[in-house]
């Protein structure tokens, strides 16, 4: 009689990850308004499981409320399903694929809140992010100067690739337990591939906060270099400051309209340049183009000021009505804030 023991794990049939930008951008914001006292923020991501190359696509997520300590776990498990049901009144493809949380490890309550995402859906993916962002601030700089005096950095689990901390970049876990027949012994959590993975209109909006942020660093330094000017008496009396705000949506309408009219300046030259024989003709970039313009609709100068003039409107209703309850958040966190029966006594 043989007297081998087999451990098998479960096929969570989950091979890779691909996380858009703005499920990040989501995560650094919840751990960045979590209450006082949580040491991490917890939620669901959602999105969409591909089953012929075991590869998920994490396209949103959403909070979750839960409190924790070292004995126990509590999570809001109705909110969980009314936010869901929510989410696919929108868009009904897209549906959990798992959880995630902030920090750098996982521990004994991530196996328990995986346990519950277990009975969400099939596969669940766990998303480690690290959002503390002085922490990777400070691991981005002592890996500038790591790569200063080493060529080059190995691409592998949990290693810096090319000048980027480990500390910045998202891990993901699929979980898989190991029985002996039907005894279940364990579990654990093992790494699968993850990406990030950009769409057009996220590039667009990254492009947007780089600029924004090239925007601030230069008032900074003009604020700096006044102040010194200023210190050593060349800059008369008075100490100028400069201040640089986020470029507003008509700003950044302009300026992409102004990049468009650059890139037609230089296609009109081009073509030109091929029908007045001064050039050699390109087959395939004529037939983009001709391509590209078919897909453009005709219509009359007059109807398209219009519809642009009504979308402008549009828009800048909508930044008045975002201001306007930006401005009012304050006052109702203020208002939640104040102890009525107090008032009363």
């Amino acid at each position: 009689m043989s007297t081998d023991i087999f451990l098998s794990g479960d096929d969570t049939s989950v091979r890779a990850v691909r996380v858009a930008p703005v499920v990040l951008l989501g995560v650094v914001d919840h751990y960045m308004r979590r209450s006082a006292g949580k040491h991490r923020v917890i939620g669901s991501l959602l999105g969409v499981f591909h089953p012929h190359d075991g590869s998920v696509d994490v396209t949103g997520s959403f909070p979750v409320p839960h409190d924790e300590n070292a004995d126990e776990i509590a999570v809001d498990i109705e909110y969980n399903r009314t936010m869901v049901d929510l989410h696919r009144n929108v868009s009904s493809a897209h549906a959990i694929v798992g959880w995630y949380a902030t920090g750098t490890e996982t521990d004994g309550n991530s196996v328990l809140i995986h346990e519950f995402y277990g009975r969400e859906c099939a596969a669940p993916v766990h998303l480690l992010v690290n959002a503390d962002l002085a922490a990777v601030a400070t691991a981005a700089v002592s890996s500038a100067d790591a790569a200063d005096t080493s060529s080059g950095a190995a691409n592998g689990s949990g290693k810096a690739v090319a000048g980027v901390p480990s500390l910045a970049v998202p891990r993901a876990y699929v979980s898989s337990a190991y029985t002996i027949g039907e005894v279940a012994l364990r579990s654990e959590f093992r790494p699968v591939p993850v990406a990030v993975t950009p769409t057009t209109p996220d590039k667009v909006a990254m492009d947007v906060l780089f600029k924004n942020r090239r925007r601030l660093e230069a008032a900074r330094e003009t604020a700096a270099s006044a102040a010194e000017a200023a210190a050593s008496g060349r800059g008369g009396s008075s100490v100028a400051t400069a201040t640089a705000m986020f470029a507003t949506e008509v700003d950044n309408i302009q300026a992409g309209l102004s990049r468009l009219l650059d890139l037609l300046t230089v296609v009109g030259r081009a073509v030109d340049a091929v029908v007045a024989g001064e050039a050699t003709g390109d087959v395939a970039a004529g037939r983009f183009l001709a391509e590209t313009l078919a897909l453009m609709p005709r219509v009359d100068s007059h109807v398209f000021d219009k519809l642009f003039g009504d979308n402008m409107r549009d828009l800048l209703m909508v930044t008045y009505l975002c201001s306007f309850a930006q401005a009012q958040l304050p006052i109702a966190e203020r208002l939640l804030s104040v102890d009525v029966k107090a008032l009363k006594q």
